[in-house]
């Protein structure tokens, strides 16, 4: 950094030092410098030191190094005004992947009330439609990212929405619906015209979908002169985004599922599904509407209950209370924590899917009791048969997500064979059905001691 910062000497006697890309680029900044030397320019240097690693766990050599390296900077540009040093980790990374750059968009309305900075406003469905559409006449999927669930197709509340909307003896639209709430970072109004900066509309996606198709198919003619209401809140806050997703997405049944939907964790593993060519579903029915493969979809509630099946070591849970691990907080962060690498949720979610492939096939000659209440306990044996032990935590899935560990058809066909016997053993001793026995914890743990006594007996 130095040498490059040295005006005396040239670029081109720097080029057995350092690579053409980054010489190109210091020679940008040091022809500027030079050229405006005289008229003393304001001058800024940020540099940025980016790793996949954890920013929060440094050495003090390292950090004693980050601070040397601002000491340089600020020698050798004695003009500088500022000059900065920052290291991105890699949630810093994926919270800067998961922005967007800031965007301003123009709604038109008929009547608005305030309240502080934010608003209620009647708004015309044609210019409602102007809101949600860009120039090629296409939805602005970008605006609908923190609802909690995308487009539920024709269910009963959507043909009820279509019907007012299309109908000529329907009452005002705004009188039958609830509206729709945008969230956004700043509303200025002028001329019966907001300005809405880097808005979110968190609900109201299902309305407004039935708006787009009616307007853009002219089901009718009426439509767009129909009013909508549209409530605008201006709010930075995370904590205060969250409560009015939860508190305005109550228009049909919503699961808890799709109330964790908008959690930075959630995000980060669709992102990371993404890059693998996979598809989490945070938002309920995106990935089948954009026509994705539905081998390759994975929902919420499926990768929590393989999780909780694998990295818990309690299948229990997962066949007998698959809600509550989404709906109870501790449960919840047990199985969606930062701390656990992304490549476990996606390592998981494959070995889930080739159980479940093979326990409904006919090569693992299961009846009917066995296929719905035995696929998270043979997920578990797996583990334990991979690991050489059960695991308890998520975390330490990492070690066999790391190698992709797996298992063949043969090893499938062994283990579940033995899974059987020992249900049947079991089930006898109890004198309980399948169904209950692997609803409790007490069926997991004896199926481990069976499979630890296996391993020692054979080691």
């Amino acid at each position: 950094m130095r040498r490059m910062l040295d005006l005396s000497l040239s670029i081109e006697s720097l080029s057995v030092l350092y690579n053409p890309t980054l010489l190109t680029r210091f020679g940008v900044f040091r022809d500027a410098w030079e050229k405006l030397i005289t008229r003393r320019p304001r001058i800024s240097v940020n540099v940025i030191y980016a790793t996949p690693g954890d920013s929060s766990n440094i050495t003090p050599q390292f950090e004693a190094k980050l601070n040397a390296l601002r000491q340089v900077i600020i020698s050798s540009v004695p003009d500088a005004r500022t000059a900065s040093v920052e290291l991105l980790g890699d949630k810093e990374l994926l919270a800067r992947y998961n922005e967007r750059p800031p965007y301003t968009l123009a709604m038109n309305y008929q009547e608005s009330a305030t309240s502080g900075e934010s608003h209620v406003a009647i708004v015309k469905l044609r210019d409602y439609y102007d809101l949600i559409v860009d120039e090629n006449g296409r939805l602005r999927r970008h605006l609908f990212e923190w609802n909690v669930r995308d487009y539920q197709g024709n269910v009963s509340v959507n043909q009820e929405i279509r019907q007012s909307l299309t109908s000529p003896d329907s009452p005002e639209f705004w009188w039958l619906n609830n509206g729709v709430t945008i969230i956004c970072s700043e509303a200025t109004s002028t001329a019966k015209t907001y300005s809405l900066s880097n808005i979110q509309i968190v609900n109201g996606l299902q309305t407004s979908h039935e708006i787009f198709e009616s307007i853009r198919s002219g089901d009718s003619a009426k439509a767009g002169n129909r009013m909508l209401l549209v409530r605008i809140i201006v709010t930075d806050d995370a904590a205060t985004r969250d409560l009015v997703i939860r508190a305005t997405n109550r228009q049909t049944a919503i699961t808890d599922a799709s109330l964790r939907a908008t959690d930075e964790v959630q995000r980060n593993i669709e992102n990371y599904f993404l890059t693998q060519g996979w598809y989490y579903d945070r938002r309920k029915g995106y990935y089948k509407n954009d026509g994705k493969d539905p081998a390759k979809i994975v929902s919420i509630q499926f990768l929590g209950a393989s999780v909780t099946a694998m990295g818990l070591a309690r299948p229990d849970k997962s066949r007998g209370k698959p809600s509550s691990l989404l709906k109870n907080d501790e449960d919840y962060r047990l199985v969606f924590d930062a701390s656990i690498d992304l490549q476990v949720y996606l390592w998981a979610a494959r070995l889930q899917r080739q159980v479940d492939g093979f326990i409904l096939s006919e090569a693992a000659e299961a009846n009917v009791s066995q296929k719905s209440n035995l696929k998270f306990h043979l997920s578990m044996l797996i583990v334990e048969l991979l690991n050489g032990e059960p695991i308890r935590r998520p975390q330490q899935l990492r070690a066999l997500s790391s190698v992709n560990a797996a298992v063949d058809d043969a090893v499938l066909k062994d283990l579940f064979e033995k899974l059987k016997e020992w249900s049947a053993v079991y089930l006898r001793r109890e004198g309980v059905i399948l169904e209950r026995a692997t609803k409790a914890q007490r069926f997991s743990e004896y199926l481990l001691d069976r499979a630890r006594n296996l391993r020692e007996s054979t080691a």
